[in-house]
Formats: C-alpha cells, sequence, structure tokens
C-alpha cells in the first residue's frame, strides 16, 4: 500500500512538472494593436497628434503584448557612392556588394532588412507601451513597419510578426 502511494506521489509530481515547463514552452505569435504618434506641446508635454511635423521630433508609441518591438519608420536611405561627382551623384553609380545590393550609410526603412547599414529603431517599455523618438528629416509618405517579438525563455525559439503599419503622411 505504502509503495503504491508513493508511485502516485511520484508520478503526479513528474506530471506536474512536465505541464509546468510545457507552459513556457508555448511561445504565441505577438499582435500590434495601435501605434499613436505625440509631440511636445507649448507646455512640453506629449500631445497625441494625427500626422507627425518635418524637423520636429515626435513619440512613436507602439501597443503590442510582444517581449520586444523594433520600429523601422522608413524616413531615411542614405546610399554610399563609389566616388563623390560633381553634379549631385547623376553620373557615379551607386556603390554594390557582391549579392548586386546597395551599401548604404544608413537606413531605416524595413525593405533593406539583411542590407549592411540598414536597421530599426530601439524602443523602450512604459506604460503606454513600447516606444522611441524619431525626427522626420523631410515632408511625404513613408512606410512605416513595426517588428514585434515574442520568444521563450531557455529555448531558441521565438515568433516574430513584421506589421506594416501602412503611410505615414508627414506634414
Amino acid at each position: 500500500m505504502k509503495t503504491q502511494i508513493f508511485k502516485i506521489i511520484i508520478f503526479l509530481l513528474v506530471a506536474l512538472s512536465a505541464t509546468s515547463c510545457l507552459k513556457e514552452d508555448i511561445v504565441a505569435t505577438p499582435g500590434v494593436a495601435s501605434v499613436k504618434f505625440y509631440m511636445k506641446n507649448a507646455q512640453s508635454q506629449d500631445s497625441l497628434v494625427a500626422a507627425p511635423v518635418k524637423g520636429k521630433s515626435v513619440k512613436i508609441v507602439v501597443d503590442t503584448d510582444a517581449d520586444m518591438c523594433a520600429v523601422w519608420p522608413g524616413g531615411t536611405r542614405v546610399i554610399m557612392k563609389k566616388k563623390v561627382s560633381t553634379d549631385g551623384g547623376k553620373t557615379f553609380a551607386d556603390s554594390i556588394d557582391m549579392f548586386n545590393h546597395p551599401v548604404l550609410t544608413n537606413s531605416d526603412m524595413y525593405s533593406d532588412y539583411g542590407l549592411v547599414g540598414a536597421k530599426g529603431l530601439k524602443t523602450t517599455l512604459s506604460n503606454e507601451g513600447w516606444y522611441c523618438t524619431y525626427t522626420y528629416t523631410k515632408s511625404g509618405e513613408f512606410d512605416l513597419t513595426i517588428v514585434a517579438t515574442n520568444h521563450g525563455y531557455n529555448t531558441n525559439e521565438f515568433k516574430q510578426n513584421v506589421v506594416p503599419m501602412g503611410k505615414v503622411v508627414v506634414k
């Protein structure tokens, strides 16, 4: 009788420890609920805006359930030139790598992901969500992309979700 109770207790302990470990191994794909833009008002407080203004710092806040988040605002793409030309870059070609991709000085466009010089903005977690600050240097429409990532702790499994948020109109 004692050995049966002992075996049942051991079996229950093993079963409970296995189920608690499995919960940590299940990694869900993160979602992005919304993106909001804030700019400083006259009282130096964050004010919600519909569209950023060129030359002024904008705070991009991402509402997501992800463990990590990166923002690709798409406002900068500078291609390295082989030589500096006197006519504004029309006569000399862009520098290209061995795979025929342009060599970038810097870029924050997600379409350049994987190329040297391309990177998204690092974000910080606050009570509103993940945020970063950015300054658009020119007016126009830019592709905003959010990369949300959940990862399993103590494993190499992670789920990444690339969410194109559409065009951002900068005044």
